[in-house]
């Protein structure tokens, strides 16, 4: 589900903006991390605080597709309400220089819809409804 954007504004500055039901951060901008380690973000999330504070809300590290080499942007955000929440930012094919920011939903192994069975005509399904019986 999108949940923001971010984009290269006149200046050349990174922003956006990153929200939901129990969120909404309007002023979000990329803090270059400076590190040695190899594990280590690329980019921290930032915002202002009510005060104009700079703090940080995530961070995100680069990673690129296996199938296509295209680079996209791997992290999370971490909110009071919603707790910690993983997020991918891709590059938008509708609007140039903008990112779509995605919230990452956990996937569902496919071996869990094997274990699905539908109820037989005229037998009672989970939720106590009858299946229509079309022999008549």
């Amino acid at each position: 589900m999108n949940i923001g954007e971010l984009f290269r504004n006149d200046a050349g500055i990174v922003t956006g903006y990153i929200a939901e039901a129990d969120f909404d951060f309007d002023a979000i901008f990329l803090e270059e991390v400076a590190s040695d380690n190899p594990r280590a973000p690329l980019f921290n999330m930032m915002t202002k605080s009510p005060r104009g504070r700079d703090v940080r809300l995530g961070s995100i590290w680069e990673r690129a597709a296996k199938e296509t080499g295209e680079v996209y942007f791997r992290g999370y955000i971490d909110t009071a309400k919603s707790g910690f929440v993983p997020i991918r930012l891709f590059r938008s094919r509708q609007n140039e220089g903008v990112w779509n920011v995605v919230r990452q939903t956990p996937r569902r192994r496919r071996r869990e819809a094997e274990d699905i069975r539908l109820p037989e005509q005229g037998e009672p399904g989970a939720s106590g409804y009858h299946f229509a019986d079309d022999s008549n």
